[in-house]
């Protein structure tokens, strides 16, 4: 039983017992399922060294992860095992996780740890294991470069590497995570590779027949669970938590159709923007929403933020262009693909192979108008500050998360940009801290931009 990563951090739970400063309960409940091995995630290293430290000391499952070092040597981490089942069959397994934790991670994170290059890790554990196993599993929390169907590039960058490491090393079986793509039964380059969906919602069960061949299948939890007393004390404890009010909105704002959201503005994305220009003290600023969002009543709680605002992302200020901010608006315009009869539907990289709705930004502190007649490219018709037309020379200091300061999701201009200042405190702590210091914040009924749809009307 093989955990993939990604285990510390993500939901309110695990954002509740690092709040209140309690033990994460994640290993204990581990423990009792059984896992045998377990890899690194990205958003492992999230709460710090301590907590992960804990967290692998008290798990009895043994973690692989080949390309992070401990430099106290403190950690429990090894790179690579050999697995034999009661059969005899030795069963090979290499752990490695993406290395844009480097990019991503707060720099007194990562103080005590390095994070290397995963093909090279992965390299030399595989000739480590040369001769010694019958199978050879690779554990890898990071997802596909490009479609195995198609060969189309997912991305432009080394963030996800599954498909080189099944080109170009011997696995039988890659285990990848990272993207949330649900996969299984599929090869690459002959190599059986699979991978679940997020948050827990499936696992994969693998399978090999006499002959040597892999069949996996993607499932979906069904066993009744029964919470121990000191699981239920938690959870009732953490109820109480996210149920207490923080503050009042002008009015509620709940989620809706995401391509109505994306055409109309969200009152959501408004509040999150108010809160990062108060922290950041940037002009602009611009913000996601995840793929499930919960929204707010008037009346907030911490329920609300926790799971309205579900990365672990903290603030970065960027200087911007204003070259730079209408690529930026673009990019985000590329959301919406017009149909031959006229109508707007989401465009298919945002839906396919994942759906990445997180990587559309709402913006604030500029004024801006999409025009759908136009192509791909050419869509943003108006961008003013203050009133007055941005010109490719114009400087702004912008807000976003750290995630989207990489570049990531097609923003790679962004990774080019000079950081003015890095705010440490995590997004979900801002927003309650904004909404906790305010006795009422409005929330304004009219987006800041707004959209030409194909038949010249206005959104």
């Amino acid at each position: 039983v093989i955990d993939g990563g990604d285990t510390l951090q993500g939901s309110p739970l695990a954002y509740y017992c690092h709040a209140q400063g309690l033990p994460m309960p994640m290993a204990a409940v581990m423990n009792d399922l059984g896992y045998d091995y377990l890899t690194l995630g990205n958003h492992d290293f999230n709460y710090g060294y301590e907590t992960m430290l804990a967290y692998l000391r008290e798990s009895r499952a043994r973690c692989l992860c080949a390309n992070v070092r401990d430099r106290r040597g403190q950690m429990p981490i090894a790179g690579y095992t050999v697995h034999t089942l009661a059969n005899g069959l030795r069963v090979g397994l290499v752990g490695i996780v993406t290395d844009w934790i480097n990019l991503w991670e707060k720099p007194e994170n990562l103080t005590n740890l390095v994070v290397g290059d995963p093909f090279a890790a992965a390299v030399e554990a595989v000739e480590a294991l040369k001769g010694k196993t019958d199978v050879l599993v690779g554990i890898y929390h990071g997802g596909l470069e490009k479609d195995i169907d198609t060969g189309k590039p997912l991305s432009r960058t080394n963030e996800n590497i599954a498909c080189r490491l099944c080109e170009a090393l011997p696995f039988d079986v890659l285990l990848t995570g990272h993207q949330h793509i649900a996969l299984a039964n599929r090869t690459c380059a002959g190599t059986h590779i699979v991978q679940p969906p997020a948050a827990a919602t499936g696992y994969i069960r693998l399978t090999m027949d006499e002959d040597g061949r892999f069949f996996s299948e993607l499932l979906s939890p069904q066993a009744e669970v029964t919470l121990q007393p000191w699981e239920q004390k938690l959870f009732t404890e953490l109820n109480v938590w996210l149920d207490r009010p923080v503050g009042r909105l002008s009015r509620p704002v709940w989620p809706g159709d995401r391509l109505v959201m994306a055409l109309s503005g969200s009152g959501i994305a408004d509040l999150m923007n108010q809160a990062q220009l108060s922290a950041s003290g940037a002009q602009l600023s611009c913000t996601a929403l995840g793929n499930d969002v919960r929204g707010f009543d008037s009346s907030v709680t911490v329920r609300d933020v926790v799971a309205s605002y579900v990365f672990s992302n903290t603030l970065v200020v960027l200087e911007v262009t204003g070259r730079v901010l209408r690529a930026a608006l673009e990019q985000c315009a590329t959301y919406f693909a017009v149909r031959p009869d006229g109508q707007v539907t989401i465009s298919e990289p945002f839906l396919r192979p994942k759906v990445a709705h997180h990587n559309f930004d709402f913006f604030a502190g500029v004024q801006y108008t999409f025009d759908l007649r136009m192509p791909v490219g050419s869509r943003v018709s108006r961008l003013t500050y203050q009133g007055c037309p941005v010109k490719d020379d114009d400087r702004f200091s912008l807000a976003m998360s750290n995630y989207r300061a990489t570049g990531a999701g097609d923003f790679d201009f962004y990774a080019d940009c000079k950081r003015l200042r890095e705010i440490q405190t995590e997004v979900s702590e801002l927003i309650l801290d904004y909404i906790r210091s305010r006795d009422m914040i409005e929330i304004p009924d009219e987006p800041t931009y707004t959209v030409i749809l194909p038949d010249g009307t206005n959104t």
